[in-house]
């Protein structure tokens, strides 16, 4: 065949397979799986020049001496996966399941404001009138600060009650709290006969936002008040069970025939919490145990009520618009609050959730309401909370999500004979026996903190004395005298801490 007719041909053949192919529909870009999520953690922090960084969710479990971790995915509105690695307790070598028990910690709380909403849908109790008018067992102290402003439910679930007391330790799971008393009662807590000070109102209510797990602790006691019934018992009937949350649970101490369904908390160094873990008689502040799967199967369902196709839910869609609505609009004081859940962004980057940190356990819960799209991650180890992130960044960009992706950074470089500035020992400020440690490496400072553990930090291009930690993306601040010579570091939360 001439070279021409065969180029004709061919170029016949080609046309033919484009017109087929033009008749094909494109096959669907496959889901993400677990296994891409665990091959690809993204770090809090990029750094410009270098190659990009990924790990696999083994190795950041060894990195932060975590011992487990759980992770589910919402997409199209409902759970798509969940799966666990790791294990629940080194001792046994127990693995993590979607159906571990993880402490929910401070994610107990929106959960639990679902509880005492559902009293006010029913008109059991208003979100605007004082606490003290339905409380029994227990009474918020009136002082000057209450003369004309009263603590009411709206600002216990929104942390703007002017209350004390921000979060809980627990106590050992095998210690009682006395000879004839396995837990503290909410009163206890309350008048500071626990292991934390007591709760009062230290400023007017209403008039600025301070976050204040002692303020979800009066409305525990609010609920039990007016239910008559323990406040685990109220959330099982009001909230967990018609939610579908079959497997979690707000009883404290855990039931010891459940004790083999749980995940055992960790320290930073990979020990275990003395006693395994800590209960929490603070039970709407902290003491939800949960999975990650049960955390969204409750996303799902809200947001089935908020869309029409759940008709029976634990409350009404005006109610449900309530808790996702920002408290104060517009005012930054109030750090867009809800009725319980944290919120951010706006329209289709609009995320509803909260984190948690209790003894030996950290979490994260954030869903995209108007994408129907949703993470929550569980760990059993107090170095839990970057890992957490590092897992949300890998889900983002798997699904393509509108936030929660690493930043770039320049990294400066410095000699080890400029670091050294830097090296000695700080103290905190107002607490001067909290002492943290600062040691110059060949490229980066490595920070001591005591019960923390040790971390580093580079040099960033972006200040002089700044420095940033890649795993968490926070940033260090030193300052210096008129000499040069440094005297104080200026953390992420804006704590300083001068040297020695």
């Amino acid at each position: 065949m001439p070279r021409l007719t065969r180029f004709a041909a061919l170029s016949a053949s080609w046309l033919a397979s484009l017109a087929l192919l033009a008749c094909e529909t494109p096959a669907p870009e496959p889901a993400p799986t677990p296994e891409d999520i665990a091959a690809g953690l993204l770090p809090a922090v990029q750094i410009a020049g270098e190659e990009p960084v990924t790990f696999t969710v083994e190795a950041r479990l060894r990195h932060y001496n975590v011992p487990g971790v759980s992770v589910a995915v919402m997409d199209g509105g409902s759970v798509v996966w969940a799966r666990g690695w790791g294990v629940a307790d080194r001792e046994s070598g127990r693995m993590v399941t979607p159906s571990t028990l993880f402490q929910a910690a401070s994610i107990s709380k929106p959960v639990a404001a679902l509880v005492a909403l559902s009293l006010v849908q029913e008109g059991r109790m208003s979100l605007d009138r004082p606490v003290n008018d339905y409380l029994t067992g227990w009474r918020v102290p009136e002082s000057e600060l209450t003369a004309d402003s009263a603590v009411t439910l709206r600002g216990l679930l929104t942390h703007s009650a002017g209350l004390t007391v921000w979060g809980f330790p627990g106590y050992r799971k095998d210690r009682p709290f006395s000879e004839d008393q396995l837990i503290a009662s909410n009163a206890q807590v309350l008048d500071g006969q626990g292991n934390t000070d007591e709760v009062r109102v230290y400023k007017v209510p209403g008039t600025s936002w301070q976050y204040s797990g002692g303020g979800y602790t009066v409305m525990e006691q609010l609920v039990e008040d007016v239910t008559g019934l323990p406040f685990h018992e109220a959330a099982l009937s009001r909230v967990l069970e018609p939610a579908g949350m079959e497997l979690s649970t707000y009883a404290q101490p855990l039931p010891e025939d459940r004790w083999s369904e749980a995940a055992r908390g960790h320290r930073r160094d990979g020990s275990e919490v003395e006693g395994e873990w800590h209960t929490y008689p603070e039970q709407a502040a902290a003491g939800l145990w949960t999975t990650p799967s049960e955390l969204l199967i409750l996303s799902a369902h809200l947001l089935g009520i908020l869309n029409g196709s759940v008709t029976d839910g634990v409350l009404p869609r005006s109610m449900v618009e309530a808790m996702l609505t920002p408290h104060h609009p517009g005012e930054d004081r109030y750090r867009h609050w809800g009725l319980g859940f944290g919120l951010s962004g706006q329209g289709a980057a609009a995320t509803f959730g909260h984190g948690g940190s209790n003894e030996g356990f950290r979490a994260q819960w954030t869903v995209y309401g108007n994408r129907g799209q949703g993470v929550a991650v569980m760990t059993n180890g107090d170095g839990g909370a970057d890992l957490a992130q590092e897992v949300i960044r890998a889900v983002s960009a798997a699904y393509e999500w509108p936030h929660f992706k690493p930043v770039l950074r320049v990294r400066r470089p410095m000699s080890v004979a400029e670091l050294e500035a830097f090296t000695g020992q700080y103290a905190l400020e107002g607490s001067p026996d909290l002492v943290i440690t600062v040691r110059a490496g060949e490229d980066r400072l490595e920070i001591d903190v005591p019960g923390e553990g040790a971390f580093t930090v580079l040099p960033s291009a972006d200040g002089e004395d700044e420095f940033f930690d890649a795993d968490s993306g926070e940033v260090l601040r030193f300052e210096r005298d008129e000499a040069g010579s440094v005297t104080a570091g200026v953390g992420p939360d804006g704590n300083r801490f001068r040297k020695r």
